[in-house]
């Protein structure tokens, strides 16, 4: 996944392998300028430790993303936080001066820096910065967002939590029509935490044969590997999940997320299931090869049999496994021998060849 600085156009990040998005979110929020620097980068050093491909914030402004008086977000009262929905995105905005400094940091340790923006402004203070871009779930409607993404020449990451097909529809188009190419698809449920009957992941092939498009996987749930385990198998290229260093600290994204350890077995499971998926052509693979030989059933001498002697099922040969001896011919060519003469002297638990037989 080239960095800015590498490649005037980058190639999307999910072409070689499954590419895994440490959602670190506003998880770095502490308090004071000092320590929201130190947590942020402590999160990006626990995606480096995970072997996540990249780390991901989020950058906006309140004033930018709701109306004046939104007023409360139910889901977060219902988890204790209660202040307005404008006060609490003010408190976790992300100053732009970090922007840079982060992406230096990740460059530094070998991660993708990324941030979802929310506004044309927050995108010009990213897009330096980033090699691909994210947009979040409720900015599938978002045309500026969509169409700067678009014209960066960069791959686009979209999330389509609480969408229909119209609306995915209209945003692939929209990308598309202004010069967008890359773009990979990630269902979502938006909602924190989502419940496991609630993750539909069948959509995933859904959304590559509809839209023609890579798709995946930003898991909301709380168990660490499950659906992203099965995203891949379902043919999922990327895959999106918050994290967190202690789900005891507050702010409205940590209860849910990974912790640590939970984030490297994701990482280390999500490899495994790409390995295990193989490359689709059925073949005796060379871990097979041994026992292929050894356990096989093919047409096997049950004793000595001497030239000239009819050949008979079950008394004279049979259906074995040949263990350490020659495999004989596939049982498919059984009726080749039943019955006739053996044109030459066979050794117990030799396999026939197919010539053995007389005409």
């Amino acid at each position: 996944f080239a960095a800015p600085e590498e490649s005037d156009m980058p190639a999307a990040p999910w072409t070689d392998r499954v590419f895994i998005i440490a959602e670190a979110g506003s998880n770095w929020r502490m308090g004071t300028p000092k320590r929201d620097l130190a947590m942020a980068k402590a999160l990006i050093d626990v995606a480096v430790e995970a072997g996540a491909d990249a780390v991901k914030f989020q950058t906006y402004r309140p004033e930018t993303v709701y109306v004046a008086n939104a007023g409360q977000s139910a889901y977060l009262s219902d988890a204790g936080i209660k202040d307005d929905i404008r006060d609490i995105f003010a408190d976790l905005a992300m100053p732009y001066e970090m922007v840079p400094e982060l992406a230096a940091y990740c460059r530094r340790h070998g991660i993708a820096f990324m941030s979802s923006p929310f506004s044309p402004d927050d995108f010009a203070a990213i897009d330096p910065h980033v090699g691909a871009h994210k947009i979040a779930s409720y900015e599938i409607s978002h045309l500026r967002l969509i169409e700067l993404a678009a014209r960066s020449g960069k791959p686009l990451v979209l999330s389509t939590g609480a969408s229909v097909e119209d609306d995915i529809a209209w945003a692939v188009d929209t990308f598309r029509a202004n010069g967008g190419k890359d773009i990979c698809l990630l269902q979502c449920t938006a909602k924190y935490p989502a419940p496991i009957a609630s993750l539909n992941l069948l959509t995933i092939p859904w959304l590559q044969r509809r839209f023609g498009v890579a798709a995946g996987l930003s898991d909301h749930s709380r168990a660490p590997t499950l659906a992203p385990v099965m995203a891949v198998a379902l043919g999922a290229r990327a895959i999106e999940k918050h994290y967190t260093l202690d789900n005891r600290l507050p702010g409205p994204d940590h209860s849910f997320a990974l912790t640590p350890d939970e984030l490297k077995r994701l990482v280390g499971e999500v490899r495994m299931a790409e390995q295990a998926l193989g490359d689709g052509i059925k073949r005796v693979q060379a871990v097979e090869e041994e026992l292929a030989a050894y356990a096989r059933r093919g047409l096997q001498a049950m004793r000595a049999i001497e030239k000239g002697e009819v050949l008979r099922e079950n008394e004279n040969f049979a259906i074995l496994r040949p263990g350490q001896q020659q495999l004989g011919a596939h049982p498919r060519h059984l009726a080749r021998f039943a019955g006739r003469k053996a044109r030459r002297a066979i050794q117990a638990g030799e396999g026939l060849k197919l010539d053995d037989a007389d005409d």
